[in-house]
Order: C-alpha cells, then sequence, then structure tokens
C-alpha cells in the first residue's frame, strides 16, 4: 500500500505536534527502550536499594509522562480538538509507556488510608481510559473534528494496513477491551475478598504474637537484615534479565515501528514535523533519568567496593570446606 502522505487528493490530517510530534515520539521511545536496559544494568551493577530507587525513578517517568498524555487526549477529546489519527497514536503510545501516579521514592509508613487514596485514584484513571478507549472506537467514523478524514485514516497491525473505521476490526477491539476490563473487576474484586478474609486473621495472629512475645518483633528485625549471597543465585539471576529484556525490548520494538508505519500511511500536514514547546519539555524530562544513572553509576568510579553489604545488613556466603558447606 503506497504511502497516505504520498496520496495526491487525499484528505490531510491537521497537524497536532504537541501529542505526537517527533519530539514527544522521540522521547517516549527513549524512555521504554533504555528503562529496561538501564534496570538490568543497575541491578547487577549496584545495590538492592540504589536498584529499587531508580526503579522508582523511571517508573514514575514513563507513567506521569502517560498521565499527561492520557489527560492532554480526554481534554482535547472534550474540546473537539483531536482527530482520530492522532487519537488512535495516543493510544499506541499509552501501551508503551504505561500511565499512574508512582512516586519516586518508598516512603516508610502506610496504613489503610494511603492505599485506599492510591487505589482510588488508580481506578479514576484506569476508568478514564477505558471510556477514551470505548468512545474512540464506538465513534471512530464519525470521531474527532475531522469526520471526512476519518474513512482514510490507517491503523497499522504486523505491517499490515486496516482502515480504522473498518467495523470487523473495531468490533475486535472493542470486544478484547471489555474481556480484559471485565478480568480486571474481577481480579480487583477477589483481591479485595481475600485481603479481607485472610490479612485480618494474620494481622490479629501478629498482634497476639507481639503481645505475648515482644521478641517476635526483634527476630523480625534480625531475619530482615540478612542477605544470603550465593553466586549460582547471581548467574541464575542473570539468565532471567537477560531474556526479560529481550523480550521487553522485542515488544517495545514491534510497538515503535508499528507507530511509525502509522505515521508514515497517513496523509498529515507538513506542520507535524515542526518543533513546539511541548516536545522541547518531553525531551528535558529524559534528563532526569540521566541524573538518576549519574547519581548511581559515578560513584563505582571513586573505588567503591563491590559486594561490601550496606549499613545494618549481615551477608551470609555459602563455602565449601572438608566436611561440606557451611555459611560465614
Amino acid at each position: 500500500m503506497a504511502e497516505g502522505a504520498q496520496t495526491p487528493g487525499a484528505c490531510v490530517i491537521e497537524a497536532n505536534p504537541d501529542v505526537t510530534g517527533i519530539g514527544i515520539r522521540a522521547s517516549i521511545y527513549t524512555l521504554c527502550l533504555a528503562s529496561g536496559i538501564l534496570k538490568t544494568i543497575i541491578q547487577l551493577t549496584t545495590s538492592e536499594k540504589n536498584y529499587t530507587e531508580f526503579c522508582q525513578a523511571i517508573n514514575s517517568a514513563l507513567q506521569l509522562q502517560g498521565l499527561a498524555l492520557l489527560c492532554t487526549a480526554v481534554y482535547q477529546t472534550f474540546k473537539g480538538q483531536l482527530t482520530l489519527f492522532h487519537a488512535i497514536c495516543v493510544l499506541h503510545l499509552l501501551s508503551l509507556l504505561g500511565f499512574g501516579l508512582v512516586a519516586q521514592r518508598r516512603y516508610q509508613g502506610g496504613g489503610l488510608k494511603r492505599w485506599l487514596v492510591m487505589a482510588a485514584l488508580r481506578v479514576i484513571i484506569a476508568c478514564a481510559f477505558t471510556a477514551l478507549t470505548a468512545y474512540i472506537w464506538v465513534t471512530a467514523p464519525t470521531f474527532g473534528n475531522q469526520p471526512d478524514c476519518n474513512a482514510s485514516t490507517v491503523y497499522v497491525v504486523f505491517g499490515v494496513s486496516i482502515r480504522a473505521t473498518n467495523d470487523v476490526f473495531r468490533y475486535v477491539i472493542l470486544a478484547l477491551m471489555a474481556s480484559m476490563t471485565v478480568g480486571w473487576v474481577l481480579s480487583m474484586v477477589m483481591y479485595v475478598v481475600l485481603a479481607h478474609c485472610c490479612c485480618g486473621g494474620v494481622r490479629s495472629g501478629m498482634k497476639w504474637a507481639r503481645q505475648v512475645n515482644p521478641d517476635v518483633e526483634a527476630l523480625k528485625k534480625v531475619i530482615g537484615r540478612i542477605k544470603v549471597s550465593d553466586p549460582r543465585f547471581k548467574q541464575n539471576l542473570i539468565s532471567g534479565q537477560v531474556v526479560q529484556l529481550l523480550i521487553q525490548t522485542g515488544i517495545n520494538v514491534y510497538m515503535i515501528v508499528t507507530l511509525e508505519q502509522i505515521v508514515k500511511r497517513n496523509n498529515l500536514s507538513e506542520e507535524e514535523k515542526e518543533w513546539t514547546f511541548g516536545q522541547v519539555l518531553a525531551i528535558f524530562v529524559l534528563l532526569g533519568v540521566v541524573v538518576e544513572v549519574i547519581n548511581i553509576l559515578l560513584p563505582k568510579l571513586d573505588g567503591d567496593l563491590e559486594g561490601v553489604p550496606m549499613q545494618n545488613e549481615i551477608e551470609l556466603r555459602p563455602q565449601g570446606n572438608a566436611g561440606g558447606r557451611r555459611l560465614l
């Protein structure tokens, strides 16, 4: 199929560079591809605490950018400023990024109130995404501010061009989305029921144990400080991380190539290539990830010892001797 941009006389889709501009796409592609690679490198070269905090920072950057993109799409949809092409591109980008609210650090404390607030926010965000997705595909023939261009808007699946207004294609997507929504709701209900039935008994048992024997809490703290180090475990960890990295990177590459095919096969205005403030801001989001990497990896050049346990941490290493294996 010839590219939409080269089709003479076709409907020209209005530019919206703050949604699918080059800078926006480049920022998202870089974050998605680099996140898996950097997580693997950080996990194998630094402490578990640094790795956990780095993952929190990366996930926060990805999901907050996804949430910003989702809010922009919802706002422009209500205002009638979003075309069908840009809407399906937003859905595609959100499948790469994810979306939500993730703190950059794991803070101490917690409790039911904080969990309920965060759970409520996640449900609201998920409902907004589900409603937007359903609205886009249900109203695809007349969606947006350029309904005359919808019939020629192209979506790509495994390299094959499909009209975004094709009824069979839309019904399949809606059916898949409905099944995933039902599965998610059922899993949440089961989780709440199990948590209510099981966690209440566990909490009561732990409270009784602490009252009967205060040494239980002290023993729990000591056990939490123990770290077992085994070379075989590290080798298995590396193998698992490499396999997971290859799978994740392969999926991301497919999603990126597909989106670029969608962009190339639709007839877009030349203004889509222009750089705007939103695109420059998206590029600068990458600096936050760069700073995190610098703060973790540069201390290695200052002579930090590899494998030294963190403060208040007890490390147990299995060693062989004439009598067998023992823990030191």
